[in-house]
């Protein structure tokens, strides 16, 4: 314990420690102390402590020694000097001189006492110090679980706390022998004195090589969330949210270190969860049970994962019991409540007095006439155009239509939208653990559950964690280790607003629709079909086909349950001091099902029921599908198994030190999901009817078709197996190297080549400048350079080497035997993607460390990237996917640190700056359809659409030429000339007709971060930015306005006479709309907007109570916290009040939450 104890303190001292005294080689004359105590300390690596203004009053030194101790340099030293000194371990405290008290020894035996302690950092978390006794040359350390014990202390000493990770604290004894728990303050620590996670082994940063990243602790801790991911944003070096793409939107973070590593292939950070891949969902990882989170970001830190750390790995570490440790208590809950969505920001959407006016000018151009007399298709028919209709028939008064267009004039659905389908949201989070430990074992308990309602009626998400591990040892040098986690949740999905925007000819919801009387009565709107054919359909033998939006919100039932369970075990066994062997084995199993059912008074199973209805000569004879309800299940199970067998060694010589490890690894994942669909479903007891799913029926009122079977089956398997090792050495404690290399093989090439395998390695190189006897920048007193290349890798699962094919389930009505279809062509030249990654970074900060950060420069290059290739046309294969394509990135990533003001208030600093940017080198499938780049290359749809120059994903518009100033009409180029011919502009044969605006990701982006504390209460702020792209901002189209109910807010600012072109891009509006004519507008220059921003991404404020014990604080304490999230942004560089990372629908709401912690 003792040997530990002295371990970490070194380890936080920024000194490794060497095994055995150094020599001293000294030759200085009339020298500062100052000077000397450098000197010393790169010849030994002995660490000084004192105060600077007492230093400044010590006489100048000349000394002469050669190969001379520590000791016996300092006696030489501190001759005739008004200081005296202590040696701690490698720690050498300094102190003025004081004249002792002349005392009898009767009189000093009766005042000497035992003191006992123990000392926590304000965490409660014990914390390894130098306890010394103020006057003398007394001192200890403490032990793992924070406690001390000093002998023969006069029992009015004054004992000095001090460490460098802690403020240093002086507390009277007043003949107390039982000090109980003394709280200290932590200081802002510099970056050497951080311990980072590979996955594989943990060690001090100042020793690493590699490139790694951690969040801010306090913020991440103010940060209130159920998903752990979600807390990271704008607090992590080099980590970049992609809000803005499809994937996000959906609920699913998108994530990018250091910018982009691939094209096709897999493109999100590898997951790691205690040890080990997590192959499950992330969100059931609960925040309260994570120690750690490390990102690893170059080859160094991440080729250890091989080929799967070609986009970066997001290290997890969960809490675990310490041994030695008594029971401590954990406790932690909050209520977070958000405001109302606001609607009317959205700009993709129209005044209804705006629409009504559009739809009586089309009326009076004959738009709607067909559609007034389709009595085949009946499709739907709005009320205004009802109402015009019936006012040309004569069957109401011209006074009448226009007291009835004026009253709709007055309705805003989405007032009634808001009311109905949107509420504040109001989420719960509890928390508790336990932890603890004696000599032999420690343990740690978890519990947790989170209640989150969404703002969204009828959502909500329900989560029950359970964690618990534990280590053992039960003889010398064995440990073991177990643990179990368990995740239960539930998403509840049954809001059915996205009802009013699918089905039916249009899109979108008339603006001016009434969902509810004055009474609060549901009322029905025009969805699928007109109001006259709806009438009549129950008269003919149909079901009742009205639409009523606020019915079906009271009918949907619509649940998705998961579970994951998680196992690990290990067991680790020293053989001798800096040899061990361990073996680790986990499994988990990730299991979701999908029950949505759709009563039989939905207006989906009525619909769908009447369309698949026999009828006949005006009535209807039967139903194919029977009365009742519909039930869809889907269920999807990923199982996994991954075991480790890893060897570690560690050993310290006079001027060296070697640490090492090698191991494999063999990892299973099985996945597997099914579906199915039981019509005329009973929920009350659970029966269903079978339907005839072959046969091709006319639908109502048109089309044909055969009805859904729902059935679908799959499965997948992945088995990779790998060898690994790591070795890094340090010597002088100055120069460090490191190397490591990893082999991995994959199922994924095919049964024959299954063994083909892919060598990755990386190499590094640190240097402790300020180690050096020629370093005497005293204002910067830690400085370090690093340099590390080497290579990792990435995969695409959806390739393999060999052709691949897919059986279906049932014929179809073209087919009517058993078939299959083509999933992939098989590939025997497949290989693994690789990525090179160089990197360089220096590390500083200053004397007192009130200032310490990092800067590194990177530079990678992806190659054997998945990308496409011609083929020869008479496959019946246009392109074929294979190791085809390049790309090269490079960027910057900044992370300062600074303690602003350190007095009774006391104010520190993070500031976060990356830039990162990408180019496309090598692809050889150049778009035919020119306009593809400009419609999707931006990658917020999804779509990867490469072009050799440029960054993975940019914006590309058509040549904006302004409006005509006689019609309004957009202008564009051709060849450089200035034309209207709208077919021609949006399919331009050569990219010179396209104009790339800049890339779609940010360049540069990153946080800063601040707390302020006065006594118990702390404030916490963060700023994040992202700079230096571009985005594209919906845009008005007529056809969409007129052919689906489509609007736009830019509408009202459409070009109507001559001079107006000088105030505005969007076009005038024309009849019949031209489709292209609307979609070179929204895809042009016109319509791009930069993307850059600041954002005020949250607030917290807390107290905290520190409980006391006779007066004296004893490491327990209660916080009480308020917090506030999506506060808004603070500067944007576009000029349309737009949030970029939301271009089309609404930001998340402001929420504010309210929470205590407890830690006793």
């Amino acid at each position: 314990m003792k040997l530990t104890a002295i371990i970490l303190l070194s380890a936080c001292l920024q000194v490794s420690a060497r095994g055995e005294a150094q020599a001293v080689n000294l030759h200085e004359k009339n020298a500062s102390l100052e000077k000397v105590f450098a000197e010393i300390r790169k010849q030994t690596g002995y660490f000084f402590w004192y105060d600077l203004n007492e230093l400044k009053r010590a006489k100048p030194v000349s000394i002469s020694v050669t190969n001379a101790s520590v000791e016996e340099a300092l006696i030489l030293c501190f001759k005739d000097q008004p200081l005296s000194y202590t040696i701690v371990d490698k720690t050498v405290i300094v102190k003025p001189n004081k004249t002792a008290a002349i005392v009898n020894n009767n009189e000093l035996l009766s005042q000497l006492i035992d003191v006992k302690g123990r000392i926590v950092n304000d965490k409660a978390e014990p914390v390894i110090v130098t306890v010394s006794i103020k006057g003398t040359k007394e001192a200890t350390t403490t032990n793992d679980n924070g406690e001390f014990v000093l002998k023969n202390v006069d029992e009015n000493a004054t004992l000095i706390v001090s460490g460098v990770s802690i403020e240093t604290y002086e507390l009277k004894v007043n003949g107390r022998t039982d000090l109980a728990t003394i709280s200290v303050r932590m200081r802002i620590m510099s970056l050497d004195n951080i311990m980072v996670s590979t996955g594989y082994q943990t060690i001090p940063r100042e020793r690493a090589t590699g490139s790694f990243g951690q969040p801010n602790e306090r913020m991440l801790e103010s940060r209130v969330s159920t998903n752990i991911l979600d807390k990271l944003d704008g607090i992590t070096s080099g980590l970049l949210f992609n809000k803005n793409t499809v994937k996000s939107q959906n609920g699913t973070p998108d994530l990018s270190i250091r910018g982009r590593s691939t094209l096709f292939a897999n493109d999100q950070p590898l997951i790691v969860v205690d040890n080990f891949p997590y192959s499950g969902d992330i969100s059931n990882i609960n925040p309260n049970d994570v120690a750690s989170i490390t990102l690893l970001k170059d080859a160094a830190a991440a080729s250890i994962w091989g080929v799967r750390a070609g986009n970066g790995v997001v290290v997890i570490t969960t809490k675990k019991g310490r041994f030695n440790q008594p029971l401590k208590i954990g406790f932690n809950t909050n209520i977070s409540l958000g405001q109302k969505p606001n609607l009317y920001y959205d700009p993709s959407s129209i005044k209804p007095s705006d629409f009504i006016d559009v739809e009586m000018h089309l009326f009076q151009q004959g738009r709607y006439d067909a559609d007034l007399g389709n009595t085949w298709e009946n499709p739907p028919i709005s009320p205004i155009v009802e109402i015009l209709a019936k006012k040309r028939a004569g069957i109401i008064s011209d006074a009448d239509a226009t007291a009835q267009i004026n009253t709709l004039r007055n309705y805003d659905v989405r007032r009634d939208i808001q009311k109905y389908f949107y509420g504040k949201s109001i989420n719960q989070q509890y928390a508790l653990n336990l932890s603890g430990g004696n000599s032999e074992g420690a343990y740690f308990v978890s519990a947790g559950f989170d209640k989150n309602k969404s703002d969204l009626v009828g959502n909500r998400y329900d989560r029950i964690t359970l964690a618990s591990n534990a280590s053992f040892t039960p003889i010398k040098n064995l440990e073991l280790t177990t643990g179990v986690n368990y995740s239960w949740s539930r998403i509840t999905a049954n809001n059915t607003l996205s009802n009013l925007f699918t089905g039916g000819p249009y899109t979108h919801i008339y603006p001016y629709a009434q969902l509810s009387n004055e009474t609060g009565q549901p009322l029905p709107i025009i969805k699928s079909y007109n109001a006259e054919y709806v009438e009549q359909a129950p008269s003919m033998g149909f079901l009742d086909w009205s639409f009523y939006p606020l019915r079906e919100l009271s009918l949907s039932d619509n649940q998705s349950t998961g579970t994951d369970i998680r196992i690990n075990t290990g067991i680790k066994y020293s053989f001798f001091s800096g040899l061990s062997g361990e073996v680790r084995y986990q499994y988990q199993k990730h299991d979701i099902g999908n029950r949505d059912y759709r009563d039989k008074t939905t207006f989906f199973t009525r619909n769908l029921i009447n369309q698949y209805a026999d009828f006949n000569g005006g009535v209807v004879l039967a139903f194919h599908i029977p009365d009742g309800g519909i039930l869809y299940l889907s269920n999807s199970d990923i199982i996994s198994h991954n075991a480790r067998g890893q060897l570690n060694f560690s050993h310290n010589w006079k001027k060296s030190s070697l640490s090492a490890l090698g191991g494999a690894d063999i990892t299973e994942t099985s996945g597997e999901l099914n579906s199915s669909t039981y019509y005329g479903y009973n929920d009350k007891f659970a029966t269903y009817q079978p339907v005839d799913n072959t046969t091709t029926f006319n639908l109502n009122p048109l089309g044909s078709g055969t009805i859904p079977s729902g059935l679908g089956l799959s499965s997948t398997i992945d088995r990779f197996r790998s060898y690994f090792g790591n070795i890094a050495y340090t010597y002088l404690n100055r120069y460090t190297l490191s190397g490591s290399g990893r082999i991995d093989a994959s199922n994924y090439f095919g049964v024959e080549t299954n063994q083909k395998s892919v060598p990755l390695w990386s190499a590094g190189v640190k240097w402790d400048i300020d180690k050096e006897a020629f370093y005497h920048v005293s204002w910067l007193s830690n400085l370090s350079f690093r340099a590390t290349y080497g290579f990792n890798g990435n995969l695409d699962r959806t390739l393999t080497g060999i052709t691949t094919i897919q059986y279906a389930n049932e014929s179809n009505q073209w087919i009517t035997l058993p078939f299959s279809t083509l999933l992939r062509v098989g590939n025997p030249q497949l290989r693994w993607e690789k990525i090179g990654i160089a990197n360089i970074g220096i590390d500083f900060s200053n004397k007192n460390r009130s200032l310490n950060g990092s800067i590194e420069y990177y530079f990678k290059r992806g190659i054997d990237l998945i990308g496409d290739q011609p083929f020869a046309p008479s496959t019946g294969i246009q392109q074929f996917r294979g190791n085809y394509a390049n790309i090269k990135g490079k960027g910057i990533d900044l992370q300062l640190t600074s303690q602003n003001i350190n007095r009774a208030i006391v104010w520190s600093t993070t500031f976060l700056f990356s830039y990162a940017t990408d180019k496309v080198t090598q692809y050889n499938v150049k778009q035919a359809n020119i306009s593809n780049y400009v419609g999707a290359a931006d990658g917020t749809q999804g779509a990867v659409i490469p072009l050799v120059g440029k960054p993975v994903f940019g914006v590309y518009s058509y040549r904006w030429g302004g409006l005509d100033p006689s019609t309004g009409d957009p202008i564009g180029y051709i060849n450089k000339i200035q034309s209207k011919d709208y077919t021609m502009l949006i399919n331009p044969t050569d990219l010179e007709n396209i104009v790339y605006s800049g890339p779609g990701r940010p360049v540069m982006f990153g946080g800063i971060g601040n707390r302020i504390s006065y006594k118990g209460f702390a404030l916490d702020f963060n700023i994040s930015y992202k700079l230096g792209y571009y985005f594209r901002r919906s845009s008005l189209s007529y056809s969409a306005l007129f052919d689906r109910w489509e609007g736009h807010s830019e509408y009202q600012e459409r070009w109507q006479q001559p001079g107006d072109e000088k105030n505005t891009n969007v076009p005038s509006m024309i009849y019949p709309a031209d489709p292209n004519r609307d979609f070179f507008y929204q895809y042009s220059e016109a319509t791009v907007e930069k993307g850059g921003h600041i954002r005020l991404q949250d607030i917290s404020l807390s107290y905290d109570l520190q409980m006391k014990t006779g007066g004296k604080a004893n490491g327990n304490r209660i916080q009480f916290y308020i917090y506030a999230s999506n506060i808004g942004i603070i500067w944007r560089a576009n000029k349309k009040g737009l949030d970029p990372e939301y271009p089309i629908g609404i930001p998340p709401s402001k929420a504010i939450a309210l929470g205590v912690k407890a830690t006793l």
